[in-house]
């Protein structure tokens, strides 16, 4: 019997953001990003169906605007996508004056 690597279902640093995922849907990309994200698409069983649920529904004219992160919320997505098998410790380091890093 052969071992199979099972990749994760969720969003890794390497994922494309929503907004990106969005854009190609919409052409607003140059084409290598477009060839990165479609490549991206083939791999990654959570992007494609981010990108489902991010356009059923959407009207293609309408509008997105999207929110800013707060800065301790921000520090823990970033530290969770940059760990993903590590145990998570709390909120508690990330809510401490920390600068944000971009």
């Amino acid at each position: 019997m052969s071992l199979l690597f099972i990749r994760p279902f969720c969003k890794s640093a390497e994922c494309p953001s929503s907004q990106a995922l969005l854009a190609s849907r919409r052409s607003f990309m140059n084409p290598n990003e477009l060839a990165f994200i479609e490549q991206h698409l083939t791999i990654c069983d959570f992007c494609g169906a981010e990108l489902q649920l991010l356009t059923c529904g959407c009207v293609e004219d309408e509008e997105y605007v999207f929110a800013v992160i707060p800065a301790p919320l921000r520090r823990l997505a970033e530290d969770l996508l940059l760990r993903p098998m590590q145990p998570f410790k709390g909120f508690v380091e990330y809510t401490e004056n920390r600068p944000v890093s971009h």
